[in-house]
């Protein structure tokens, strides 16, 4: 097996392209990152979480989580709060300027799916085949 027959490197490859479209042409106007985004949309999808299952839900590294939280906080994007259960767990959640950006970009996946240039069969099965390979990999 060569590089360009590994499922891994074209994988790898598509994430890397997919990424910097995001953030070339859909994230740059409104000064965020693709994993800026993707805090936004699962709060927005999720509402408030602890920091924690955030973290396990974008499937960031306990390291990696924190200083995206700062930054986004600095913005005034989303907030953190301590649990009044346990206050060892501290919730993140949107800011009325963070759910107002966020919804500004809701058009963004369906504008993304229309540059992949896939027709709704072929994104079913690569929804598809992309939750089987993660599933199978995580319980290997």
């Amino acid at each position: 097996m060569t590089i360009e027959t590994s499922v891994a490197y074209k994988m790898y490859l598509v994430q890397r392209e997919v990424i910097k479209h995001y953030n070339r042409n859909k994230l740059k106007p409104y000064n965020i990152s693709y994993q800026h985004y993707l805090v936004l949309m699962v709060l927005l999808e999720s509402g408030p979480l602890p920091v924690l299952r955030l973290g396990e839900k974008l499937a960031f590294q306990s390291g990696t989580i924190t200083p995206i939280i700062k930054k986004m906080e600095l913005r005034g994007l989303i907030e953190r709060a301590r649990a009044q259960e346990d206050e060892r767990i501290v919730h993140v959640l949107l800011t009325a300027e963070g759910r107002h950006l966020i919804e500004q970009l809701n058009h963004v996946p369906e504008e993304m799916l229309a540059v992949a240039n896939l027709t709704p069969r072929e994104f079913a099965s690569l929804m598809h085949i992309s939750r089987k390979i993660v599933n199978n990999m995580r319980y290997y």
